[in-house]
């Protein structure tokens, strides 16, 4: 039963149907209920009032639900909005989605669903409102638990700030979708969602590229004995596995629309049907999602559920590429070097000092795994010595990216010596264009400090 303090909205022209969900709440535990039955008086009450979560008609005289919507998330875009409506209409729902609907429900609702959906708004309201004190704190938040993150090798203020949005959002029970490049690590921030939830079930991976309808369906759902031919007994699923847990779907931009359809279901009722069941099962894993694809444009040529997308993102953590973040080089370099020594056997050479300047102007288009694979392949070519930046020059992948007159070590020149002032300029010039601008990158690769180089730039 909930024990909210929050003040609920309940916006209907017709009386008898808001009271109705008014009572609905107050059997819940909701004692703070506003019913507004003239949509025109709701936007002075919301300017001027705290409000855990609104309960909005669609379809009401003078003003429409959605109009009030597109009103209420332009002020008020902290408030979750459910939407209640006799259209039960996919692309009413979409787009009233798009707009910044919490949830859509037809009428007549389920009074479980209801009351469900009420208390996840206003946690969800609450965790908002808990992201913006943590944003107002910024870099001097200390985490709870910072052993969680511990796998997570980083000194970005960018990561940090991550992992204390983590810390966040790791009681709601919203999915997380987690997005960005291949190679960043997602599977590292969806186990760390896990772990900061304090969930006491399990962490189910599973990588769902490339599975049809049928394959999604028995994986994630199970099936029954005799639901198709060697079907010889009933076998547990993923979701199953999970229960009271998390469960991560990995590459989730590659399911197709039969399995989209499902994973929407499973997330919109948190039920779900093994194979061969005519009955429904109750889901209580949290899902977590990740992808490295581009979603929204996915939804434009019709190859991703716009309604999936929005369940999806519930809560979102957009990883960043390891270009964006070259401070964590050093430490990525390091971090890998020892792991391979450990791996290989072999004793352990400290990384010589510098090392990580070679790096800095290559883009890393597989991320933090591509320097761990290029890591380990030195390692194993230099036998019981310590690795130099010699032998890093020597890989194939950085080799390829090294300037066609640098391969010696020495700058080239045509004509006479240049000046000392036409050598600065060049060399500056040169390492912003490998660092496609970064100055604190180029910095690092020059060996200057970045306020020396603001200096050199500003030509004071």
């Amino acid at each position: 039963m909930a024990t909210s303090t929050e003040t609920i909205l309940i916006v209907d022209d017709d009386e008898l149907v808001a009271e109705a969900y008014s009572s609905i709440l107050e059997a819940a535990g909701w004692a703070h209920r506003v019913v507004i039955n003239d949509p025109r008086e709701v936007m002075a009450f919301v300017r001027d009032s705290t409000i855990g979560a609104i309960l909005l008609d669609l379809n009401m005289p003078h003003v429409t639900g959605q109009e009030l919507l597109e009103s209420i998330t332009a002020e008020r875009p902290e408030i979750p909005v459910i939407i209640l409506t006799l259209e039960d209409n996919v692309d009413v729902a979409v787009d009233c989605m798009r707009i910044g609907a919490f949830d859509f429900m037809a009428k007549p609702v389920d009074e479980n669903r209801l009351v469900n959906s009420v208390a996840h708004a206003v946690r969800v309201h609450a965790l908002h409102e808990e992201v913006q004190v943590l944003s107002r704190r910024g870099r001097d938040f200390e985490l709870h638990y910072p052993e969680i993150f511990s796998p997570i090798v980083t000194a970005s203020d960018t990561m940090h700030q991550l992992f204390a949005y983590i810390e966040t959002i790791a009681a709601s029970p919203r999915a997380v979708l987690i997005t960005g490049e291949s190679g960043t690590g997602k599977e590292l921030f969806a186990r760390a969602v896990h772990e900061a939830s304090g969930r006491g079930g399990q962490f189910v991976p599973v990588n769902v590229a490339g599975l049809d309808d049928t394959v999604f369906s028995d994986t994630l759902f199970g099936h029954r004995r005799g639901a198709f031919t060697g079907a010889d007994s009933n076998r547990k699923g993923l979701v199953e596995q999970a229960a009271g847990g998390t469960l991560f779907l990995d590459e989730i931009g590659d399911l197709d629309n039969g399995a989209q359809l499902k994973l929407l279901r499973l997330l919109q009722e948190e039920e779900y049907y093994p194979l061969g069941s005519d009955s429904a099962e109750r889901s209580t894993a949290r899902i977590v999602a990740a992808t490295n694809a581009d979603l929204g444009a996915r939804q434009e040529t019709g190859a991703f559920r716009r309604d999936l997308y929005y369940r999806l993102m519930g809560h979102r953590v957009e990883v960043p590429p390891l270009r964006d973040r070259r401070e964590d080089i050093r430490l990525l370099v390091d971090h890998f070097a020892a792991e391979s020594y450990r791996t290989l056997n072999r004793t352990p050479h400290p990384v010589p000092p510098g090392i990580e300047r070679v790096l800095q102007g290559y883009e890393f288009p597989g991320n933090v795994r591509e320097l761990q694979a290029i890591v380990f392949d030195v390692v194993s070519r230099v036998g019981s010595d310590p690795i130099s930046t010699s032998d890093l020059l020597a890989h194939p992948l950085l080799s390829r990216h090294q300037a066609p007159d640098s391969d010696d070590g020495r700058l080239s020149y045509s004509g006479s010596i240049p000046t000392l002032e036409e050598a600065e300029r060049f060399l500056i010039r040169e390492a912003l264009e490998q660092t496609r601008g970064n100055q604190t990158a180029a910095a690092k690769l020059l060996g200057v400090s970045q306020s020396t180089l603001s200096r050199r730039l500003s030509g004071s």
